[in-house]
């Protein structure tokens, strides 16, 4: 059972202050149930007893309770750690009560901390002068201990109510600050999340927005990419197609002049080469079109659970009879079982066929081409690997970029073009995964991608 000792009343007090001053109160029994709401308290008051006294009680009712001796010193513990409730004595040397009231309330942060007075009896006029300052309540000497614990409660309910508004207010502007950001293009969206993490019509907002912000900048994102693929395909129809029709125009003249001259073989040997160059420039329109198509399906991404040990055989049994006309050695190591992706399975079947076709079409008859994947830490890995001629440094650094090209022999079609890497880097990307690459000249390259996995 717990006994209440009251605090000093204020009128009983002398100049000495002794413990002799105390007057004799009969004890009070204490209900045994504890705070509703547990909160951190400081207690002002220049007598040591009185505040040793009111320590003790509310410290068995559950809080964390401070003391200070003075106003200043309360000032100093105010403003270096947080409280939830001060309770105030009027009556003390250095700054009193009225004194720390004004400085509370001249500070944007500490007047949001709620105020008990402790008065005596006969100071109504003064009580009514703190809470005209912003106190929150009082307490009258000689107080009951129910009376002080309903004081309390109420002062901590309405504290926590005002921090929740206060927390609600500063996410709403959080919210706002947010659209402003998408606005001007630096948009965060984890700036969010501990909005998004409220269980409220609010954090529904806030993982509306963020969701609704993340495919704008996907939307964005795919544009910026469709325009750089639309400059690139401009800039390779100027230079990279203009070769063989000026050819086509020069091997024309050259018909047209045999012919006058009845020069029936030179005639039939332009003409072979005639419908060589139309063949090779139709060639090239055909794969810039195929490739365009391709990076057209990635604005619509369809991802569902995917068996990526499945789809690695699937991918590589077309590419089987190709490396083996080509005498290379096509193998593979796959770290079963996989854990099933969430993903394309058409668009990232499409990057595993790019990386094995590519690494098999450069590599050198009788080398070897080897796909490897495994999971580690959260992340699944595929990486092909050949033995071929290699890339320079300089161009390991575009390797992924449309119609990047690393030699001057390379054969006509989607890869011939430097497109097939181009579209391995856009569906890794469209996936928010990782692109890898590494090579040494004259010993071979590895190139592949990373996803998370779950």
């Amino acid at each position: 059972m717990l006994v209440a000792v009251e605090p000093i009343d204020n009128n009983t007090r002398t100049t000495s202050k002794h413990t002799n001053d105390i007057p004799s109160r009969p004890q009070t029994t204490l209900s045994t149930s504890m705070s509703t709401y547990p909160g951190k308290i400081l207690v002002v008051d220049d007598n040591e007893l009185n505040r040793t006294l009111l320590r003790l009680q509310l410290q068995r009712e559950g809080h964390q309770v401070e003391t200070a001796e003075h106003g200043m010193a309360a000032i100093e513990m105010l403003r270096a750690k947080p409280f939830d409730i001060v309770l105030l004595d009027l009556l003390m040397p250095e700054m009193d009560g009225f004194q720390v009231l004004t400085v509370l309330q001249a500070d944007s942060e500490l007047r949001r901390i709620p105020v008990i007075v402790i008065s005596a009896l006969d100071e109504m006029e003064s009580i009514v002068r703190c809470i005209e300052m912003g106190a929150t309540d009082h307490l009258a000497r000689p107080f009951s201990p129910v009376l002080l614990r309903a004081r309390i409660n109420a002062s901590l309910s309405a504290k926590r109510l005002h921090d929740k508004e206060v927390e609600y207010i500063q996410q709403v502007r959080r919210i706002t600050d947010a659209a402003a950001a998408i606005e001007a293009k630096r948009f965060d969206a984890a700036s969010l999340d501990t909005v998004a993490a409220r269980e409220d019509a609010l954090g529904q907002l806030a993982r509306v927005f963020t969701r609704m912000a993340r495919e704008v900048e996907a939307r964005e994102r795919q544009l910026k990419q469709e325009s750089q693929f639309k400059s690139a395909l401009i800039g390779k129809i100027t230079h990279e197609l203009r070769s063989p029709f000026v050819s086509v125009g020069f091997t024309s003249q050259l018909i047209q002049r045999y012919a006058e001259r009845n020069m029936i073989a030179e005639v039939r040997a332009e003409a072979g080469q005639l419908e060589r160059q139309l063949a090779e420039g139709r060639q090239m329109i055909d794969s810039m079109i195929a490739y365009a198509s391709l990076v057209s399906k990635l604005s619509t991404t369809h991802a569902n659970p995917t068996d990526i040990g499945g789809l690695i055989r699937e991918s590589l049994a077309p590419l089987q009879r190709i490396a083996e006309t080509r005498e290379i050695r096509l193998s593979t190591e796959i770290a079963e079982p996989l854990p099933l992706l969430s993903v394309d399975r058409e668009q990232l079947g499409e990057a595993i066929h790019h990386l094995v076709h590519n690494a098999i079409k450069f590599n050198h008859a009788g080398g070897q081409v080897h796909l490897r994947c495994l999971t580690h830490d959260g992340q699944l890995t595929l990486t092909v690997e050949d033995n071929g001629p290699g890339i320079a440094p300089d161009k390991l650094t575009t390797i992924w970029d449309a119609f990047a090209q690393t030699g001057n022999n390379m054969q006509r079609g989607v890869d011939g073009l430097g497109l097939g890497l181009a579209l391995v880097g856009c569906i890794i990307k469209a996936h928010r995964g990782k692109l890898l690459a590494h090579s040494t000249p004259g010993e071979g390259s590895t190139f592949g991608f990373r996803l998370a996995v779950g």
